[in-house]
């Protein structure tokens, strides 16, 4: 079996034969995890599981030709077949005419804090107590069964380009979901993720589901028409914060996004302030250099809700004759943490500000598709606990709802967001979202059949 060589060695391993064989540009990363999960269903834990990877990345450019792999049998024989057959590739590809280049260094890179957790060691003898805390939190709000799943994981990432960027950074992460049952139609939902785990609480998120659960009860079907609707930051991570992650210019080439030739233009009303923020303490998105190498900051996507630029790589800056926002994507730019200035209500003033008009709280959604991307036309299902709000009080849980509406009509109608920002990743919000509790006006309910 062939031997196995350490990170630096197969590093430089692979920029030796990337040089021998004429490649341009070149990124070489390494992502060393070691990754562990905890899965339960009725109250008992299902799967306890631990698994530790090492990575290897190659993107390389030979006269134009963009080729790209990534190896997990890392013995020196590997590497080098790999590299020619990357080599052979490249001869049969068109050139790419989207690549204008990787960023420039030397860099000099930010410091930022809450992106190791120094008590990761320690989190393992305690990962099942947490998770039966938020277990019994939810029974103890009424629910009779919870399912869910945790996963935690520590990443040592090395990067080297050739345009001079070198970084070595380590990171945490921790990703908790419970979800709650009273009976099969009566449910709610709790999250808990960052970079730490002691900002992390299972007993609230187990709360909030079992909560929610036992709210559910007595549903009845919604009647279709227009409403104000109180997002939680579930939902509005979905559904408000797809409006600033089409600030792609990739994404408006390929035509998913409905922001084309909107730079400058008033989408949102004046309480709207979004940046893409990749020095987030504890962000899940956080992190000191894109893909390219090329170090990561702060960027204004909506402000007062103007519409103020789009993030970017180096190529996708260069054809607009701006520079890289450091969201390298090699392919695509890519978001980092998305974050919303909070407004200065609190969530029972969002109940009270709407109190004159019908509306409902919807604490969690899936399944939001598009018809036409475009123009931004989408669906999406409310699932978990929805409830009228009268009287500036939840009072009668609904059902068989779905939002059938436009990103920008959603985005332009916001009325009200809380003072509370609690970050959001969860299966239906991939990209780590920074988002209050959110009033949008005017937003259609169809019947969820239709």
């Amino acid at each position: 079996m062939p031997e196995k060589i350490n990170v630096i060695n197969m590093i430089e391993l692979s920029i030796n034969k990337l040089n021998e064989l004429d490649f341009a540009d070149y990124v070489i990363e390494t992502q060393r995890s070691n990754r562990s999960q905890l899965r339960f269903a009725d109250n008992q834990f299902t799967v306890a599981k631990n698994w530790a990877s090492t990575i290897l990345g190659v993107f390389a450019v030979k006269e134009s030709r963009t080729v790209a792999t990534q190896i997990e049998d890392l013995s020196a024989e590997t590497i080098n077949s790999s590299i020619e057959s990357l080599a052979k590739l490249a001869g049969s590809l068109p050139k790419n005419e989207n690549y204008m280049g990787i960023s420039d260094g030397p860099f000099s890179y930010p410091n930022i804090e809450h992106l190791a957790d120094p008590d990761f060691l320690e989190f393992h003898d305690k990962s099942i107590d947490n998770v039966e805390s938020a277990i019994r939190a939810a029974e103890e709000e009424g629910a009779k069964r919870s399912a869910g799943v945790l996963l935690w994981d520590v990443t040592e990432r090395n990067l080297r380009s050739s345009h001079g960027a070198l970084v070595k950074s380590n990171s945490t992460s921790f990703e908790f979901s419970i979800r709650s049952f009273v009976d099969e139609k009566s449910s709610g939902s709790g999250v808990a993720v960052g970079r730490l785990s002691s900002k992390l609480n299972f007993e609230k998120a187990g709360r909030d589901a079992g909560k929610i659960a036992k709210m559910s009860v007595g549903g009845i079907n919604g009647e279709p028409g227009k409403y104000n609707v109180i997002l939680s930051p579930k939902v509005a991570g979905d559904i408000i914060a797809a409006t600033p992650a089409a600030a792609n210019p990739f994404n408006v080439e390929i035509g998913l996004s409905w922001l084309k030739d909107k730079i400058g233009e008033k989408i949102g009303p004046d309480l709207v302030t979004v940046y893409d923020d990749a020095l987030l303490p504890n962000g899940l998105g956080s992190r000191v250099c894109d893909d390219e190498g090329h170090p990561t900051g702060r960027n204004m996507i909506v402000e007062n809700g103007i519409l103020k630029g789009f993030i970017h790589n180096t190529s996708t800056a260069k054809k607009v004759g701006t520079t890289s926002t450091g969201n390298a994507g090699l392919v695509f730019p890519q978001n980092s943490n998305i974050f919303f200035e909070p407004g200065d209500q609190s969530f029972e003033e969002l109940l009270e500000i709407s109190k004159d008009k019908p509306t409902l709280y919807i604490t969690n959604n899936w399944y939001t598709r598009f018809t036409s991307y475009v123009d931004g036309v989408f669906s999406t299902i409310p699932r978990d606990g929805m409830f009228l709000v009268e009287n500036g009080e939840i009072k009668q849980p609904v059902r068989e709802l779905r939002i059938t509406d436009t990103m920008l009509n959603i985005f332009k109608n916001i009325k009200a967001m809380s003072k509370e920002n609690i970050q959001i990743k969860t299966w239906e919000v991939p990209q780590p979202v920074f988002i209050p509790y959110v009033l949008v006006e005017d937003v259609n309910l169809t019947a969820a059949t239709s």
